[in-house]
C-alpha cells in the first residue's frame, strides 16, 4: 500500500504527563507509523487548554488557525480526527471546502447506544464530523446505529499496541485474583462527585470467595503505570462498560486486559463470540453466570492461564494496531480492502 501523509488531530494528552500514555489515540498513531505512513500530530484538546481566551470561547478560533496552518505547511493526503470535540459545524464546513481535495475520517470511540449514556450528546457528536468525512469508524456494530451511514461508516476494534500491551499476566501465579477499574473523569485526574455508574451495582454482587483489586468504584482511580502494575496482580478480570450492552461496543480496557494475558470475562451480549471463542475469552449471561465461572476458573488454574494465553495470542493476532490502522488508511483513502479483516461482515 501507498504510504501517505496523515494528519492525526486527536487529544494526546501531553497536558497529563504521561497519566493515559496507553489511550487509544496513542495506539492508533503508532500503528500508523508503524505501517510506514508520515503522521503529524496536532493535540486539540492541549492547544485549547493551553490558549484559554475570554475573547475566544473554548479556544476554537485558535485551533481552527493552527489546523489550518499545519495543513499549508504538511499538505497531507488524509486529515484523521479522533474526536476533536473544539470545532463547530461551520470549522468542519469550512475545511471541507478549502481542502476538498484531502481525504477527512473520523474515529469514535464513545458509547452510542439508545439506552445508554449520554446517547444524544455522543451521537451529536459523531454525526457532526460524519457529514463531512470519508469514512467514519466507530467502536460499536454499524448495524445498530441507526444515524450513522452504513455507505461510509465501519466498525473497528479497540487496538492491542505490542509496545504498550506488553505483559503476559499468564506465565505467573498472581497474589490477587480479579482485576476491575472503572474510570469517569479519566481528563480530570479524579472521579466525578456524586456520578451514578452502574458498573458499581454489578460489582456489589460479585462473589466473596475471591481476592479483587478494584479501582475507581467509590475510592481513586488508577491510571499512568500503576494501571498496569496494579493489573500485573491479577490473574483474572472482567470487562465492564457503561450503559446497557450493544453489539460489540466495549470499553478501549478490554484491549489492556486481554492484551496483557488476563482471563478475561464479558457479557455474551456484547457478542464477541464473532471475534474469540470461549477458549480465548470467558462469556456469561447473568451475574449468577459470573459468579459460577468465576469460582470454577479461581479452582482451576492450569485451565485459567491456558485460556487467558489464548485470548492473549487472538487478541495480539485479529485486534493488533498496525492492523486496525492499515483498515482505517484503506477505507479513508478508498482502497479495496484485498485483506480480510476479522470484524468484517460479521
Amino acid at each position: 500500500m501507498k504510504k501517505i501523509k496523515i494528519l492525526h488531530i486527536t487529544d494526546m494528552h501531553f497536558r497529563h504527563c504521561g497519566r493515559l500514555f496507553y489511550s487509544t489515540g496513542k495506539k492508533i498513531n503508532n500503528g500508523l507509523i508503524l505501517n510506514g505512513h508520515n503522521v503529524l500530530n496536532i493535540s486539540d484538546r492541549d492547544i485549547t487548554n493551553q490558549k484559554k481566551n475570554i475573547f475566544d470561547i473554548g479556544s476554537k478560533k485558535y485551533l481552527y488557525n493552527q489546523i489550518i496552518k499545519n495543513i499549508e505547511n504538511f499538505k497531507p493526503d488524509l486529515i484523521l480526527f479522533g474526536h476533536v470535540d473544539r470545532l463547530d459545524y461551520d470549522n468542519f464546513l469550512n475545511l471541507k471546502e478549502r481542502y476538498n481535495s484531502i481525504r477527512t475520517a473520523q474515529w469514535f470511540l464513545d458509547p452510542v447506544n439508545v439506552k445508554g449514556p449520554d446517547y444524544e450528546k455522543n451521537k451529536n457528536r459523531f454525526f457532526l464530523k460524519s457529514q463531512f468525512c470519508d469514512a467514519n469508524f466507530i467502536t460499536t456494530s454499524i448495524d445498530t446505529i441507526k444515524f450513522a451511514d452504513s455507505n461510509k461508516s465501519f466498525f473497528i476494534p479497540n487496538p492491542v499496541d505490542p509496545s504498550i500491551d506488553k505483559y503476559k499476566n499468564f506465565n505467573n501465579d498472581k497474589s490477587i485474583d480479579m482485576f476491575i477499574a472503572i474510570s469517569h473523569g479519566q481528563h480530570r485526574g479524579i472521579l466525578k462527585r456524586d456520578y451514578i455508574d452502574d458498573r458499581v451495582k454489578l460489582i456489589k454482587k460479585l462473589t466473596n470467595k475471591i481476592s479483587y483489586n478494584i479501582f475507581g468504584d467509590k475510592n481513586n482511580p488508577v491510571w499512568g503505570q500503576n494501571f498496569f502494575d496494579e493489573m500485573q496482580k491479577c490473574s483474572m478480570a472482567v470487562n465492564l462498560s457503561r450503559g446497557k450492552p450493544i453489539k460489540y461496543y466495549s470499553s478501549d480496557r478490554i484491549s489492556s486486559l486481554l492484551g496483557n494475558g488476563l482471563l478475561t470475562f464479558i457479557d455474551e451480549n456484547y457478542q464477541y463470540q464473532n471475534f474469540l471463542n470461549k477458549n480465548e475469552i470467558v462469556f456469561y449471561k447473568n451475574i449468577t453466570d459470573l459468579n459460577k465461572k468465576i469460582i470454577y476458573y479461581k479452582n482451576n488454574p492450569k485451565i485459567l492461564k491456558k485460556i487467558a494465553e489464548n485470548g492473549h495470542k487472538k487478541a495480539h493476532k485479529i485486534f493488533n494496531n498496525k492492523i486496525v490502522s492499515e483498515y482505517i488508511v484503506q477505507k479513508s483513502m478508498g482502497i479495496p480492502c484485498h485483506k480480510k479483516y476479522r470484524w468484517m461482515n460479521v
